[in-house]
């Protein structure tokens, strides 16, 4: 059978496209359909065939007519048609349509072989001529139809003026048949270009349509490792719990200082791995974002303080030498999710350290403050020996920190940080200066809470003393020399032993003798040890005070040992120099008394009462796994809490209906859903009796948002991560208790 239209292509056999075709093809069609019948009415009314073929135009009237009814069938019904049987009704179209082109090619050579080419068929022709050209638009995808289509209406007409043998009849068939020629060829062009449009389109939705379902499925893929990472991440979680749990028991009074030093590497390592799963899971959220600061107020300078301390021994076995700068505007309170601004900078701290090539890092901490409480914080990590002066020529160097990432020199850490970095409002960025080396700049926006810095509150017996700072690096040096200066004590900065020797004689000869000389001890040498050796072996500085500052591995050397048990007057002070760790120094050494402030390494902790004393706050602790209660029962004895133990819901809900409690320490993860069941039951309890509303503080691990949502709309007040740390627990109970935590240390 001969096919009018053969689909060749996808977009051509596409349903909807084909649909839209049809429905063009049909609205235009429409249009004319009616106004070919007018316009033949209107030239039989005043033209001169009607009189002269009265019964003809009567019959082609007529004829027309029904024509027009059967394609007005198929156009003005054409939705329920075509969706019966797309296919039909555009088969049944095209054949009703060739009948209106053999109706009117009748029309056309009736008219020319009765009247000649006189005014009434001239207008006849025109008008065919212009509707045919609206006509070969709208049917152009239809080039096969359209062609027969045209023809038959075209063409018999063409013929009869030539058959008249007149010049007006050769003349109009030609101009008829070159028309008939130039429709064709602009109809095989729009055709071409309609179907080609189309197809650009279906490829473009086609290859949307694909990205879309990659996305969902790249979206699935990444929900999916995210939650496995969560669930992995709980899992080594519980592990590292238990390690870290047993080892913060452990009681390290009958420890020899080497099994107190295993003891604490070993947390540390338990702590670092801990860390590396942390930071696993909050990649994970960051690609999501759905991560979400815990902001709290925090001792700013001891955080600081602390993480350089906590990286020293790090350094120093790897040959790094590790200094510090806080800038004395510092504010000693701020608010900020303080757990990832460690997080943020001991990364950047680490592989600064890891990938130093001068074998030298510094990281200087600045504040920024506004009118609003709202201030900058900025960390300057350093792995070259740089100045001030080079702050100002310093430029951001993108490239090398993309260099960094693809080369692996900076590894999932970079990413991570920048990621908290910016969602605490901040930024990372690499730095280049003219005296080579790497530069990484953390900026975090934080709130200032206290303006007052912290001071050491200097023995007035300090005043006058004179310190002979030997070797210490530029930059340490000044900053110690200042605060020297606010203890009343005069210092003066030299290099190598005979500028040491020098300055001492021509001090003691001036009748201002030095007291003390701090020497710094490089890594990779024992110089502080020589220059020590000689001081104490010439006559006129043998009995000269010395402190020596080294890193504990060299202060555990046997020679180091022997040095300090043969000469009386030297001591060692832990590197990086600390202010307060120098202060107790200073003090022991020059008023041969130990300061009366708390050492910064000292963490003052109450002992843990083991019976209910009054007064003694008074925490029930619901979990059921062994070392998770050890755990916590350890941390909350440790800051001066009875502590009850118990191992599922029921017992709680029991024990809370007759005892009174201060708090409540619940596992979310109790098995059956039995959390979730208890505090339920403790809160109706507490509406019955009319009693007050305990604290409910939930031990959750990383859970999602919405889960942590549901816990708290449950009745739980708060919550704190899983495994435990004492610093968290011990905000808790500050929150919801008003319990003093132990003191500070006071700020280096």
């Amino acid at each position: 059978m001969f096919e009018l239209f053969t689909p060749m292509s996808k977009v051509q056999k596409d349903r909807q496209v084909i649909h839209d075709t049809d429905a063009r093809v049909a609205k235009y069609s429409r249009r004319g359909l009616l106004l070919n019948f007018l316009v033949f009415a209107l030239s039989l009314v005043f033209g001169d065939f009607f009189y002269r073929e009265n019964n003809l135009a009567i019959v082609l009237i007529t004829g027309l007519l029904l024509v027009t009814l059967l394609r007005s069938y198929y156009l003005f019904r054409f939705e329920v048609l075509y969706s019966r049987a797309p296919k039909r009704w555009r088969t049944q179209y095209f054949i009703a349509s060739f009948l209106g082109a053999i109706w009117w090619s009748v029309i056309l050579v009736s008219l020319t072989w009765v009247l000649g080419m006189r005014e009434e068929t001239l207008i006849m022709w025109l008008y065919t001529v212009v509707f045919y050209s609206s006509v070969a638009n709208v049917f152009a995808p239809y080039i096969r139809f359209l062609k027969i289509y045209l023809f038959i209406g075209m063409i018999p007409a063409a013929v009869t003026a030539m058959a008249l043998a007149t010049v007006d009849g050769y003349l109009y068939a030609a101009i008829m048949v070159l028309f008939y020629m130039m429709l064709i060829h602009q109809a095989r062009v729009t055709g071409s270009g309609y179907w080609q449009r189309l197809e650009a389109n279906f490829v473009l939705h086609e290859r949307a349509r694909g990205l879309e379902n990659e996305q969902k499925s790249s979206r699935a893929a990444i929900e999916l490792k995210n939650e496995f990472l969560v669930n992995l991440g709980h899992e080594f979680r519980t592990s590292l719990n238990d390690i870290l749990g047993t080892l913060a028991l452990v009681d390290d009074a009958e420890l020899s200082d080497r099994q107190r030093d295993l003891l604490g590497m070993a947390s540390k390592a338990g702590e670092r791995q801990l860390d590396l799963v942390n930071n696993v899971v909050d990649f994970s959220k960051i690609t999501t974002k759905s991560l979400e600061l815990d902001e709290s107020v925090f001792d700013l300078r001891r955080l600081v303080a602390k993480l350089v301390r906590d990286f020293s021994l790090e350094a120093h076995q790897q040959g790094v030498e590790l200094n510090y700068l806080l800038d004395p505007e510092l504010p000693s309170r701020v608010r900020g999710d303080a757990a990832r601004l460690r997080q943020v900078t001991a990364t950047l701290l680490g592989h600064a350290i890891k990938f130093s090539v001068t074998g030298n890092v510094f990281i200087e901490v600045s504040y920024a403050g506004s009118e609003d409480d709202m201030g900058e914080l900025q960390a300057v990590i350093s792995d070259s020996h740089y100045h001030r002066t080079d702050e100002a020529k310093a430029e951001v160097d993108e490239s090398r920190l993309q260099e960094a990432e693809q080369t692996g020199r900076v590894g999932i850490g970079l990413a991570i940080s920048k990621g908290l970095a910016e969602c605490m409002g901040g930024s990372v960025h690499l730095l280049k200066t003219p005296a080579g080396g790497n530069r990484l700049v953390i900026n975090v926006r934080l709130q200032t809470i206290s303006h007052q810095g912290k001071t050491l509150g200097a023995d007035q017996k300090l005043r006058g003393k004179r310190l002979l700072l030997v070797d210490l690096p530029d930059r340490v040096a000044l900053d110690l020399e200042s605060e020297l200066n606010n203890w009343g004590v005069h210092a003066n900065t030299v290099y190598g032993y005979e500028q040491a020797v020098t300055l001492i004689d021509e001090e003691s000869k001036s009748g201002e003798p030095i007291d003390l000389v701090l020497i710094y001890n490089r890594l990779n040498s024992f110089n502080a040890l020589a220059l020590s050796r000689e001081l104490a072996a010439t006559e006129t500085t043998a009995a000269l005070k010395q402190v020596l500052a080294m890193s504990v591995l060299q202060r555990d050397t046997d020679e180091v040992q022997q040095h300090l048990e043969h000469y009386p007057q030297v001591s060692c002070l832990e590197k990086p120099v600390m202010y307060k760790q120098l202060y107790d120094a200073v003090c022991q050494r020059l008023l041969s008394s130990p300061s009366a402030e708390v050492p910064s390494d000292t963490v003052l902790e109450p002992v843990a009462p083991v019976l209910d004393v009054p007064g003694t706050r008074r925490i029930l602790v619901v979990e059921d796994h062994r070392v998770n209660q050890m755990v916590a029962s350890g941390m909350l004895k440790k800051l001066g809490c009875y502590v009850q133990l118990v191992g599922n819901g029921p017992e709680a809900v029991a024990i809370l209906e007759k005892e009174r409690f201060d708090l409540v320490l619940l596992d979310s993860e109790l098995p059956d859903n039995a959390a979730v069941s208890a505090v339920h039951k403790i809160r109706e309890h507490e509406k019955a009796a009319n009693s007050r509303r305990v604290p409910i503080v939930g031990m959750i691990p990383e859970l999602t948002d919405e889960q942590v949502n549901q816990l708290l709309a449950a009745g739980f007040d708060d919550q704190v991560g899983k495994p435990l740390r004492y610093e968290a627990l011990e905000g808790r109970l500050q929150r919801w208790l008003d319990i003093t935590p132990p003191p500070l240390p006071a700020a280096e």
